[in-house]
């Protein structure tokens, strides 16, 4: 069956900071009710709306008051309601593919929640990512690096993964130990079409470990807060002879790994055992 076609304008598939409660979905009124009624102004509310207007693909409603986060998911007449508490998000996983970005979180009582969006408006959701990281929802993370050696050598190494790697101060304040990795690509289509080598950057901050990983299909980013065990740790890739670094949780939850290269080893090793929550 062809879907039909989508004649919104672009922009209506962007995020879109509610104003006015009335351009809010009525669907998602009653979950922010009780907020509404201590005072939380419609602006902390932000609405997604589909893609592609029939493809029955899920809608969002995210706002947050008084560090709390709600996050609402309506598809095919099904609303789901979250109400997620400081402190609840054992890991967020983010990951940015061309103009869309997907948010995934663990929770402590172990459920997953998944929203996606338009980075095109991405500020609009900055708020509720701080909030899910434990700042606060007026955090501004900063727009450089603080002056260092480490950071001038990977702005020398890698220009793309020196301005990727901001993405760590979304989550702590300050970086304590860094390393960075450049593998190779190991498909021959893509050495043909020369597309660039994978990038990883690890970092420890004040707030807990980071992974992001830079590659032909995009960004990829974990954090894990520090109240929650947790370790990089070298081990085997799945069936390969390779070896990969993994930031991983005490429940086997990792989403990311980056394969090492010959030779690797021992320097994602050392800086491994620096992480001082090992499982």
């Amino acid at each position: 069956m062809r879907i039909p076609e989508d004649r919104r304008p672009t922009l209506a598939s962007w995020p879109k900071r509610i104003f006015e409660w009335d351009e809010l979905q009525p669907p998602f009124h009653p979950a922010l009710s009780q907020w509404r009624a201590l005072g939380m102004p419609p602006g902390n509310v932000t609405y997604i709306p589909r893609i592609h207007q029939y493809s029955g693909a899920p809608e969002y409603a995210v706002a947050w008051f008084c560090q709390q986060v709600c996050i609402q998911r309506l598809q095919e007449g099904t609303l789901n309601v979250w109400n997620i508490l400081p402190g609840q998000v054992t890991q967020l996983y983010y990951q940015i593919q061309l103009l869309k970005c997907t948010v995934t979180l663990c929770l402590s009582d172990g459920q997953i929640i998944t929203f996606s969006y338009n980075k095109t408006k991405e500020e609009q959701i900055y708020p509720v990512i701080s909030l899910l990281l434990g700042q606060p929802g007026d955090y501004v993370p900063p727009v450089q690096h603080p002056d260092s050696p480490a950071m001038d050598a990977l702005q020398q190494e890698s220009y793309a993964m020196h301005y990727t790697a901001l993405l760590a101060y979304r989550f702590g304040h300050a970086i304590s130990h860094q390393l960075f990795l450049r593998g190779k690509n190991r498909s021959l289509l893509y050495l043909l079409q020369r597309r660039p080598d994978p990038e990883c950057f690890c970092a420890l901050t004040d707030a807990g470990p980071v992974l992001i990983l830079n590659d032909y299909y995009g960004t990829r980013a974990l954090y894990l807060p520090a109240g929650y065990p947790s370790s990089f740790q070298v081990k085997p890739v799945p069936h390969s002879k390779d070896h990969g670094l993994y930031l991983r949780t005490l429940a086997e939850e990792e989403f990311l790994y980056f394969r090492l290269l010959p030779g690797q080893e021992a320097q994602a090793s050392a800086f491994a055992a620096r992480w001082p929550s090992h499982l």
